[in-house]
């Protein structure tokens, strides 16, 4: 398949009309897309076409192309979102987990000074305004989760 310079043997065709000839003859319907009807259609052809001598050089490069979009849409399906919205809030973004960790430091901070407040009078005045900011900040979470997505794990 490899020639002495490294370059590939595409029986005289380039890459682009190779390519094409591989999705013209995986793609049925012309559609311009493989579905997994045609899939499972060519994979089949390929494994009982495996005795022929022309078309094992063929099926397998069909098989690899047939991999190569396999991988291709599911690294759509994993970075594509559904209903692209600005106030939708992607689940496995960076942002949402540092938001998530900030919480959650807020929440200790709260665990520790709430009981100090109360027992406390003097201290009850001195926080006061830390765990208004901190409630408020809660009310902002809580809004925010109402905006986020999740993670489908059975599509």
């Amino acid at each position: 398949m490899m020639n002495e310079h490294g370059a590939m043997n595409l029986d005289g065709l380039s890459a682009e009309e190779l390519a094409d000839k591989m999705m013209a003859d995986v793609d049925i319907d012309g559609d311009g897309m493989i579905d997994m009807n045609e899939f499972t259609e060519m994979m089949r052809k390929t494994s009982s076409s495996e005795g022929k001598q022309g078309e094992t050089s063929f099926n397998h490069r069909m098989s690899q192309l047939a991999k190569t979009v396999l991988v291709a849409h599911q690294k759509k399906i994993e970075t594509s979102v559904i209903g692209q919205d600005m106030w939708l809030i992607h689940p496995l973004r960076n942002t949402h987990a540092t938001w998530d960790i900030i919480i959650s430091i807020l929440i200790l901070l709260t665990v520790v000074t709430m009981p100090l407040s109360l027992g406390w009078e003097e201290l009850n005045e001195f926080f006061f305004g830390m765990n208004l900011a901190v409630d408020f900040i809660f009310l902002l979470d809580v809004c925010k989760n109402f905006c986020t997505g999740y993670v489908d794990e059975n599509d």
